[in-house]
């Protein structure tokens, strides 16, 4: 295995986490078996979307990347997340995190 094909998964978890809106979703899958977003939850003066509202960033950029990298599961129509089949993966860089870097 190649330098370049271990570092991959690395960087995708540290792009995972890179935005906070991201890292406030996967935070918040830690304890919980599923979990839904609400506008309340982010900071104020962002444009909601959908029935429940969620704030259009996480609808249409953070939550469908996520999903795409396998660490979660979206249901677009509910807005309910749950882990998805990488999340694993990504628990120790959050476990780190919060030890380190987080109040």
């Amino acid at each position: 295995m190649s330098n370049q094909e271990r570092i991959q998964p690395q960087e995708r978890q540290l792009d995972a986490v890179r935005h906070e809106d991201r890292r406030q979703i996967l935070f918040a899958l830690r304890d919980a078996e599923r979990w839904r977003p609400s506008v309340s939850e982010f900071d104020g003066g962002r444009t909601p979307v959908g029935e429940p509202a969620i704030p259009a960033a996480l609808y249409h950029r953070h939550l469908p990347k996520l999903a795409e990298m396998g660490l979660i599961e979206w249901d677009r129509e509910t807005h309910w997340v749950t882990r998805g089949p990488e999340y694993e993966r990504v628990r120790p860089l959050l476990a780190f995190l919060s030890e380190n870097y987080c109040e």
